[in-house]
């Protein structure tokens, strides 16, 4: 009888995640180096239960596309990592997030994309897109 309440918790949280899905926009903004613009994420289940991600975000007022390397959501934690080209550097954001019912908040850090080496960090948040 356990085994049939964790799994209906697991199906619920599972669906819960589902209403996830959509077009967010905010902001980010670094505690490092003080930059900061808008950010824009396109969350979509996929067929197999992963989950697709599209960032793109603007630096100096410019719009920076991303590859998306890896996205989890579990229990509303949202979790991406993602590379970028940025002023002729390879770099790699990884972002976690927490769903708190009317946005995403949470931090980033930047490092270069084949190293460990640290370049930015910082906050970012955002909300359904309209």
């Amino acid at each position: 009888m356990r085994w049939i309440t964790v799994l209906f918790l697991l199906l619920a949280a599972s669906a819960a995640d589902r209403d996830l899905a959509g077009r967010y926009a905010g902001q980010w903004k670094s505690t490092g180096s003080g930059g900061e613009g808008a950010i824009r994420l396109n969350l979509e289940p996929g067929a197999d239960g992963a989950w697709k991600c599209d960032v793109v975000f603007t630096f100096a007022g410019s719009d920076v596309t991303t590859t998306v390397k890896s996205v989890k959501l579990n229990q509303s934690k949202l979790e991406i990592s993602y590379d970028f080209d940025l002023l002729g550097n390879k770099l790699r954001s990884k972002t976690e997030g927490q769903w708190d019912g009317k946005a995403f908040t949470g931090h980033y850090w930047t490092t270069v994309a084949d190293g460990d080496t640290d370049v930015d960090q910082g906050e970012w948040n955002a909300t359904p897109a309209k």
